[in-house]
């Protein structure tokens, strides 16, 4: 009893040390005169739900956005420690462009002895060599190589519709999450993997789509560990030392082994036209490491599969609950695929404007980066101010407040294409709309994403009638925001109906 209670006390004073540690931080905003919300928390400062699950980030930093009307800078903790969170457009601007010598680093840097595939994420790479991994990927997003990956994206659009049809009950009726997410799985898969995966229509559950999926599935431990990894390296060590990784090692294995054969399969019988994966294939021929090449490999998935699943959702959602819209943009589709001769090509797609706006739409409202990070690498002032942060103080950009502030967008939670027409658009800043970050570490994929939501959503509005089910949410508070993850995704199934056009 006697041994329980001294073990007892030293870990309460082990708490009570770090507690007073944590708490010596806090006075870093005030003294600095940046506005900063009351009252942070010992060990966990202003970010207690979402340590503990109970709001994704983003809404976190909404919610501290918001705070503060008018204020270019605000300051809160995570955990011991001060971050800063930019809302002025001017000082996005310095920070992600002008000075992005000094913010080239993201502070989601894992450790390789707990997340060894993570770390050597392109996302996650610092400095010089985050700069030669980007400089090698660049190639495989040019428009030419884009437009002869075009085909493949396209045949698995056919694909999509083919399981609305498969799946679809008796009035019509279909969950689009999975759909989307089995989408974004073949299209990524196919093109940055050199898999045909086929999820969409394959019966049963694929070893590709258990590990891709299992790998990036957090559960309450991963979630933890993502958030400690954002703020507080002791913890992140903490659960590391633990086991406790973000990325499934076992099922990355699973992966690995599909990759060798799909490696060794293109090796033999190329492509005419060269993809994604070739391009991957080619680092590693000249000298990329394999643990490099696979961590690129499995980037592409998770970010290429996870991002364009969530903006055909949220696209297709918009478009059942706007009609209106939606009948504009098939009007829009029919008169170029009659001039295309019944296809849509990859130019003609490009070029169609109210498309490009509906994109857009879904996207300042639903972007596929809620927020950025960045870290100062040096000392440096505050543009428009005298104020001074440290070198290392973590910044945050919250795209997701930015691109719904009244300040800057009328009436911001309103579904309009109209804001992003030729006569709008000019007045809008640029950096106002940042859906896929800013800068030089912007996504290297943006300009994919942008072809593979926009060819499956054209083939659907062709073909389907897109509408509310009877248990379709009707606004944006009834939807069930997953908690844990980065990218903004649903728990619940969004089911929408589907009236196939005479």
């Amino acid at each position: 009893m006697a041994v329980i209670l001294v073990l007892l006390g030293v870990v309460l004073a082990l708490v009570l040390l770090l507690a007073a540690l944590s708490c010596s931080q806090f006075g870093t905003w005030s003294r600095k005169g940046i506005p900063s919300p009351s009252w942070p928390l010992p060990l966990v400062g202003h970010c207690l739900r979402s340590l503990l699950q109970l709001e994704p980030l983003y809404q976190n930093f909404d919610r501290i956005y918001k705070m503060f009307p008018g204020q270019p800078y605000v300051g809160f903790y995570a955990g011991s420690s001060p971050v800063l969170l930019i809302k002025d457009i001017e000082a996005i601007k310095h920070i992600t462009v002008k000075d992005f010598h000094v913010f080239t680093n993201h502070k989601l840097s894992p450790d390789a002895r707990y997340d060894k595939s993570l770390s050597n994420f392109m996302f996650c790479l610092m400095d010089q060599e985050w700069k030669s991994i980007r400089v090698k990927m660049t190639p495989a997003f040019s428009s030419g190589r884009l437009k002869t990956m075009y085909p493949q994206v396209n045949a698995v659009g056919e694909r999509f519709l083919e399981a609305i049809e498969k799946k679809k009950d008796k009035n019509g009726d279909v969950a689009v999450n999975p759909l989307c997410s089995f989408y974004g799985i073949d299209v990524i898969g196919q093109c940055a993997f050199g898999v045909e995966s086929n999820c969409l229509l394959e019966e049963g559950r694929s070893p590709f789509l258990n590990a891709v999926e299992g790998a990036f599935r957090f559960g309450a431990l991963e979630g933890v560990a993502s958030s400690a990894l954002m703020f507080s390296n002791f913890a992140y060590h903490v659960l590391g030392t633990s086991g406790v990784s973000m990325l499934k090692e076992w099922r990355t294995a699973v992966i690995r082994d599909i990759l060798r054969e799909s490696s060794e399969h293109r090796e033999r019988e190329p492509l005419a036209n060269r993809d994604i994966f070739d391009n991957l294939l080619s680092m590693r021929k000249n000298g990329v490491p394999q643990e490099l090449f696979e961590s690129q490999v499995y980037s592409m998935l998770f970010a290429g599969s996870e991002t364009s699943a969530a903006t055909v959702m949220f696209t297709l959602w918009q478009l059942a609950l706007n009609p209106e819209v939606q009948d504009k943009l098939r009007a829009e589709l029919l008169e170029a695929r009659e001039k295309d001769g019944g296809n849509l090509s990859y130019e003609t797609m490009h070029e169609l404007r109210y498309l490009d706006m509906v994109f857009k739409e879904t996207l300042r409202l639903w972007p596929v980066m809620p927020w950025m990070d960045r870290v100062a690498s040096e000392d440096y002032t505050l543009p428009g101010t005298d104020v001074q942060i440290e070198k290392g103080t973590l910044v945050f950009i919250p795209s997701f407040s930015i691109q719904r502030d009244p300040d800057i967008w009328q009436d911001p939670e309103t579904y309009d294409p109209e804001r992003f027409s030729p006569s709008n658009s000019d007045n809008l800043n640029k950096l106002a709309f940042i859906p896929f970050g800013a800068g030089p570490r912007a996504c290297i994929g943006s300009r994919f994403a942008d072809m593979s939501v926009k060819s499956v959503v054209s083939k659907t509005l062709l073909n389907y009638e897109v509408c509310l089910a009877e248990n379709t949410p009707r606004s944006e508070a009834e939807l069930k925001i997953n908690k844990m993850a980065f990218i903004i995704s649903l728990t619940e199934q969004l089911p929408l109906r589907f009236r196939k056009l005479k």
